[in-house]
């Protein structure tokens, strides 16, 4: 026991020893020396993570000056030009990448400066170099995440220039060399690559993998696809099996949440139909005009085409408030209806909640970009474009007119029709001759009228023409008749404005060059060089502008309107001066077709009135849809979205609609003339 205290001093001593030894241990560098020029590289490293580049800049060359060979010199070499990347000095970058992978091609440094190189051209847009230069990497010097950054990379530059299928290649090879933790997102850029791909050609590359990894996620993709495009029981067939042959997937528990959304609010309640309109509040009158459309529409839907259920219509009040709009949305929605007609209004909550719920929603409206909502949303109402279309499409291609005037109030609703009219006019191979505005306030047309035909302005006297006499008109006739002693009796015949006749050649416009001038007080002739004039403009200002027209002589010419002019107050107006009128609208109740005439009948049965454009658009947008919800494989959202789409054209009693890809309804509409004092139909 008295030894113990000498064992117990030898055995500190020991582990100190042990301690102080070379090793891996955290007292390896203590009697190591400094290595050369640490402290000025960990300044600089400092200065960099700081982002003072050009401290750190300074200090890295001045590392490289003194300690040129060292290791920690050629990560100064890759830290220079990292700082010029951040200073968006990319060639400046790549120079330095380059000269480095140079003198050091396998350090870390040198592989990294690889890498970096590809990063420049990203940021620097340049995208088919990034993946030029992807291509000839070479893959042994680098490791399995530098080769995944390098794939994400060029594959992120191949979607950016719409390569789609490299895309795909690109972040395939990604994917199989990714980790576990990393492969959902690369998954993510795979499946936005394949997006493209039909649901047929994402089974084929199922086929290809063989089970193989990404197998699953192209499954999940393919299932979205399939549903996008309607196809709702093939898309949940999808899920299913996914589900069945991966339980375990990291896209498991979203295919069952999807699965659950789609049970529980795609399909729809029987052949049920919501409407949500203006029943009370500043637009109320519109909305009880549009509900009688749409009952007439479901009840005749009903009569007509046979089915199990009956067609069942919700209604409700938006009370002409957006916000109430929205709610009521999200009601009918909950209630399961298949589609929404309405609202009548442009706000866009309402619009917004019913994409966000994936419920088909037709509105009413004209005001613009009302389709960009989303691909749920469609518009089916009369357009100013699709007036001017009309317009420009029967006088153009039907009546053969080619120089067209405008004449136009200073507000909102001429300029957007001069816009459309003018570019339409342009693509349709027309032009225009003449435009000119008005003040909205104006009862007196008569100065824009005489500008648009050259009266308004006089012609300032040093531009009149001086008359010669007789005598000087015949020395010009000898003068045009001889040149160099030579008789041009063979050339004038074929000169512009020159005739022959028996005594020699004659000019006959000679005689109007010896007329004295006339009278200077007399009114000038209104130069008329266009074929049709269109006014966007009220019934009663069209009505007042369409009389001093013919006063100032425009006779022969197309008048064109908008649907305002169908209103007997311009025929009051105007009276027998409004003739040779091309007028757009979106529905004639006086129309001759069967359908229309069988249309206003019935409404005129249930309502006792005469049913305006309100009452049709509505109807149409009803009929369309019970139609379409009426088929068999139409059992959910989706596919119903998809089935509107797909309308090769429903002809409805606003002519025949369809829709483009982006929801806009096309129409043929109406175009209407003035014959005796009323409306006729233009039939082409």
């Amino acid at each position: 026991m008295k030894n113990k205290p000498f064992i117990v001093v030898c055995f500190f001593l020991l582990l100190l020893v042990s301690a102080c030894a070379p090793g891996k241990g955290p007292f390896r560098d203590i009697f190591q020396p400094d290595r050369p020029g640490l402290a000025l590289f960990e300044k600089a490293e400092q200065n960099y993570q700081d982002e003072a580049y050009q401290k750190a800049s300074d200090q890295y060359n001045q590392y490289i000056k003194q300690y040129p060979d060292t290791k920690q010199a050629a990560v100064a070499r890759l830290k220079l030009g990292m700082i010029m990347m951040h200073q968006k000095d990319f060639a400046g970058a790549r120079l330095a990448f380059e000269e480095l992978i140079r003198t050091k091609p396998e350090t870390s440094a040198g592989i990294h400066a690889r890498i970096a190189i590809l990063e420049s051209y990203m940021e620097q847009g340049l995208f088919q170099d990034a993946i030029e230069y992807r291509q000839l990497l070479p893959e042994e010097l680098l490791d399995r995440q530098q080769l995944v950054r390098a794939d994400l990379l060029a594959g992120d530059a191949a979607m950016a220039i719409e390569e789609f299928d490299r895309a795909y290649g690109f972040f395939l090879s990604a994917f199989e060399r990714a980790g576990e933790k990393q492969r959902r997102d690369v998954a993510q850029r795979l499946m936005a690559a394949s997006f493209i791909m039909t649901p047929e050609q994402i089974q084929d590359e199922i086929k290809r993998m063989d089970g193989r990894p990404p197998s699953g996620y192209l499954m999940y993709h393919q299932a979205f696809r399939l549903i996008a495009d309607g196809r709702m029981g093939d898309g949940m067939s999808v899920f299913q099996k996914f589900l069945k042959q991966y339980p375990d997937h990291p896209m498991a528990p979203d295919a069952r949440q999807e699965m659950e959304r789609l049970t529980e609010e795609a399909f729809f309640e029987g052949r049920t139909l919501g409407c949500v309109l203006p029943l009370s509040g500043k637009y109320k009158a519109f909305g009880r005009r549009a509900l009688r459309g749409i009952e007439l529409a479901v009840y005749q839907a009903g009569t007509s085409i046979k089915g199990e259920d009956p067609f069942k219509l919700l209604v409700r009040d938006s009370a002409s408030d957006p916000e109430t709009a929205e709610k009521m949305v999200k009601d009918l929605s909950r209630q399961q209806v298949a589609a929404i007609i309405g609202p009548m209004i442009g706000d866009s909550q309402p619009l917004q909640a019913a994409q966000d719920l994936g419920v088909p929603i037709i509105a009413m409206t004209q005001k613009p970009g009302i389709a960009d909502t989303g691909s749920y949303v469609f518009r089916n109402f009369l357009t100013p474009r699709m007036q001017v279309a009309a317009l420009v499409e029967h006088t153009v291609v039907n009546l053969g007119c080619r120089r067209f005037a405008v004449l136009f109030p200073q507000e909102s609703y001429g300029e957007i029709f001069l816009h459309l009219f003018w570019d339409e006019l342009m693509a349709r191979g027309g032009w225009i001759a003449g435009v000119e505005s008005y003040d909205p306030g104006y009862t007196d047309f008569a100065e824009p009228i005489k500008k648009l035909v050259g009266i308004y302005y006089e012609l300032p006297e040093d531009l009149k023409t001086e008359f010669p006499n007789r005598e000087q008109t015949e020395s010009l006739v000898r003068a045009l008749m001889f040149s160099d002693g030579l008789f041009l009796e063979k050339k004038l015949p074929q000169m512009p404005g020159f005739v022959s006749g028996s005594s020699g050649p004659k000019i006959p416009w000679a005689g109007a060059i010896a007329q004295e001038p006339e009278d200077d007080d007399k009114e000038p002739e209104p130069i008329v060089d266009f074929d049709a004039i269109f006014i966007p403009d009220s019934p009663e200002k069209a009505g007042l502008i369409i009389p001093q027209l013919r006063y100032y002589g425009i006779n022969d010419v197309y008048l064109l309107g908008t649907n305002l002019w169908h209103s007997p107050r311009i025929l009051k107006i105007a009276g027998s001066q409004i003739r040779q009128a091309v007028v757009a609208e979106g529905f004639f109740a006086q129309s001759r077709r069967p359908h229309v005439a069988g249309f206003v009948s019935a409404f005129f049965d249930v309502y006792g009135d005469r049913p305006g454009f309100i009452e049709a658009i509505s109807y149409d947008s009803a009929m369309l849809v019970c139609e379409q919800i009426a088929l068999k494989d139409v059992t959910s959202r989706p596919a119903l979205r998809r089935a509107l789409l797909d309308l090769p054209g429903f002809q409805g009693v606003t002519g025949l609609t369809r829709f483009l890809p982006t929801g806009e309804a096309q129409k043929d509409i109406y175009l209407l003339d003035v014959v005796r004092g009323r409306f006729v139909e233009i039939t082409p």
